[in-house]
């Protein structure tokens, strides 16, 4: 097998482990002063956006307002051909994102969507490595792009975002934190640890 067949192999690995419906309700129980009970429903778009790499929607809500969801975005997986990090996933804004509220849980609604709907977000690409053999097992850890270019408005201002994350087959952990460009100092985002989730649904790529 040839490095790339191996890294398209990842490519489609790493979105069938993303593909899914998401939970920390065990870590919001035992630790609720620190942690809502969150869910992250990750979707196959029925039409891909383009014929490059593959293409998902996501959801992050909390549980009581799934059909209310404070994040959505569109994820774009595709190769680098760094051996560094092989693998990238490009993030896109929906113009019109509450037109598609749920849609990760009714696909149908995606079926509408076209590459014109979205805006690339710059400086917010994720960069993805596949970690075999590790003490989570087998995962892929990603982290934003260096530099301060991922910009987000929270708490009335302007902040840079720093985001990793680790995924395998059963388990995603993600961590996001927001931090002020000119002092670094964090403004935002979770302050004893990354956000534990669970699949709970799996769904096909």
């Amino acid at each position: 097998m040839t490095a790339q067949e191996i890294t398209q192999r990842d490519l489609l690995t790493l979105a069938t482990w993303m593909a899914g419906d998401f939970s920390n309700w065990e870590q919001a129980i035992a630790n609720p002063p620190f942690f809502a009970h969150i869910r992250v429903c990750i979707r196959p778009l029925p039409l891909p956006l383009s014929d490059v790499g593959i293409w998902l929607y996501s959801e992050q809500a909390y549980d009581y307002e799934l059909n209310r969801p404070y994040r959505t975005a569109i994820l774009q997986l595709i190769l680098t051909g760094d051996l560094e990090h092989p693998i990238a996933i490009e993030n896109y804004k929906i113009r019109d994102a509450s037109t598609y509220y749920g849609a990760s849980r009714e696909p149908e609604k995606l079926r509408s969507l076209v590459l014109a709907d979205v805006d690339k977000l710059a400086g917010c690409k994720m960069l993805v490595k596949y970690t075999p053999n590790n003490v989570q097992g087998n995962s892929f850890k990603g982290s934003v792009e260096s530099g301060k270019g991922c910009m987000v408005f929270r708490n009335g201002k302007e902040t840079y975002l720093a985001s990793e994350f680790e995924i395998s087959e059963h388990n995603f952990n993600s961590l996001d934190r927001g931090y002020d460009p000119l002092t670094d100092e964090r403004v935002w985002g979770s302050i004893v640890g990354a956000f534990e989730f669970k699949k709970k649904v799996q769904f096909t790529i």
